[in-house]
């Protein structure tokens, strides 16, 4: 069986300003590719280049207010 990774060492706010490959995303915020498939389904935005995705900091956010909005609306 895995054994789980200490939370505090991984999880880390999401700058605006930046750009995080796949596995550096999922590290930040601790989601796994179940989490990370779900958010994609809900609109969050992954750029893929030459076969690598990346998500933007700022995309991030974004789709974090649309939760809320929608959140609020319901």
């Amino acid at each position: 069986m895995r054994q789980k990774q200490a939370t505090a060492d991984t999880h880390q706010p999401i700058d605006d300003g930046k750009t995080y490959t796949m596995p550096a995303f999922m590290a930040a915020t601790g989601w796994g590719r179940h989490a990370l498939k779900h958010a994609r389904q809900q609109g969050l935005r992954v750029v893929k280049v030459s076969g690598r995705c990346f998500v933007r900091g700022k995309d991030f956010s974004e789709f974090l207010g649309k939760l809320a909005d929608s959140e609020v609306n319901s």
